[in-house]
């Protein structure tokens, strides 16, 4: 009979979301650094007329399941942001901001990278011209006809075309439109949906090494929490994250998770 007690656990080795009506896979994280469980209880004294105790009585019990991710995740991001991660494709395009510093030709023309998207004939609707000794200096405004204070644009080729005395390089920004790319938005409105979890673990017999079991953490309720998001943009931060636990409210069944070991 398999009855093990005490364990090595050597590893998190994965948290999967799932919703929880269709059991569908919503985000996975393999890059697990510090997990922890945690449970909590309100607890009640109950006095005599001295004042002694005679007993706790503890209810509204809860949990958290909290890791760090040593990469940065877009769909942890989505799942903090109570949202979901938009996909592009050659359907559904995604405006993606460009900022680019680009030298003016012989000809008096600047050629972008992309092709510029946004109000017809205004796609890139100013320019600066960068001095040499890198700081900003006159702004010139898109216009449809030339002149000395204006450039004109050619969006299908990429091209703003600048007075004859304009020289040196200038700095753009504009959108365009990409077929690869995702975006994950955070809104003040959005709430993080409920899910369940698989918290996937490596186990081993302390008494022989060798001996690998598989063991599993299964929250049949669990809800990201939004109230102290922190994600470090730095090029070694990592990206912390925290569930709250729930019972299923409408269930009998008071479970607030289960940590299943397996031999095999």
């Amino acid at each position: 009979m398999f009855n093990p007690n005490e364990l090595i656990l050597e590893k998190i080795r994965a948290v999967e979301e799932y919703d929880p009506a269709t059991n569908e896979l919503t985000g996975r994280y393999t890059q697990i650094e510090s997990p922890s469980l945690k449970v909590s209880a309100e607890g009640t004294k109950v006095t005599d007329a001295m004042g002694t105790e005679v007993t706790t009585f503890y209810n509204a019990q809860t949990g958290t399941f909290g890791f760090t991710n040593s990469l940065f995740s877009l769909d942890l991001a989505a799942s903090q942001f109570g949202t979901a991660k938009d996909i592009a494709d050659a359907d559904r395009k995604i405006l993606v901001p460009v900022s680019e510093t680009i030298t003016i030709g012989a000809d008096h023309t600047a050629v972008l990278k992309y092709v510029p998207v946004g109000a017809k004939g205004a796609e890139v609707s100013y320019a600066k011209v960068i001095n040499d000794n890198n700081t900003f200096g006159r702004t010139y405004k898109v216009s449809a006809a030339a002149g000395d204070d204006v450039f004109t644009l050619n969006a299908e080729n990429k091209t703003l075309t600048f007075p004859d005395d304009v020289t040196g390089k200038v700095f753009v920004q504009y959108e365009r439109e990409s077929d690869s790319a995702v975006k994950v938005t955070k809104k003040t409105d959005s709430i993080p949906e409920v899910k369940s979890l698989l918290i996937h673990a490596i186990f081993h017999d302390p008494c022989n090494t060798n001996l690998v079991y598989a063991g599993v953490i299964s929250v049949p309720r669990a809800q990201m929490n939004p109230e102290a998001v922190e994600i470090s943009l730095a090029a070694d931060g990592k990206h912390a994250a925290e569930y709250k636990l729930f019972k299923p409210y409408c269930s009998e069944n008071a479970r607030l998770f289960d940590i299943i070991v397996s031999e095999d």
